[in-house]
């Protein structure tokens, strides 16, 4: 069964949009703390393992980059993405300016008792290593 899929693009710059269109995280802030799980390392072998998780993670839609331990990121694009029937109700997506995607999706979607937004960091490569993948989890940063 197909389900009908809509986007909505936004900008992540500041002033672009108000804290209520284009991205259901925003009504909760501009910037997130981020925590990672568990990364998953798949070779070109055909093997995966598990890897310990990078370190926390600065989202931060208010200066367009994302706060890496080792450097800021610049935010190429994100958007939600909502899907007709689909329990999740919106998703956010986050593409960086390494190519490397952030996917997130709201753990309680009316927000009624969370803030929380939960999902994967994945970077495609293109060596002996094809694909990083690890679990993230985020809140609003106080």
């Amino acid at each position: 069964m197909a389900a009908a899929a809509a986007a909505s693009v936004g900008a992540a710059a500041q002033g672009d949009q108000s804290k209520s269109d284009g991205n259901p995280m925003w009504p909760a802030g501009l910037r997130w703390n981020c925590e990672t799980a568990a990364k998953i390392v798949c070779e070109r072998d055909g093997s995966c393992k598990l890897a310990k998780g990078d370190a926390p993670f600065l989202l931060n839609y208010d200066n367009n980059n994302i706060e890496f331990a080792n450097g800021n990121v610049r935010i190429k694009r994100h958007y939600q993405q909502t899907v007709e029937a689909s329990p999740l109700q919106s998703e956010v997506k986050v593409e960086l300016a390494d190519n490397r995607v952030i996917w997130l999706t709201a753990v309680d979607a009316s927000r009624t008792y969370s803030d929380a937004w939960v999902g994967a960091l994945t970077e495609l490569k293109g060596g002996a290593v094809l694909l990083e993948s690890q679990g993230v989890y985020c809140t609003p940063h106080k």
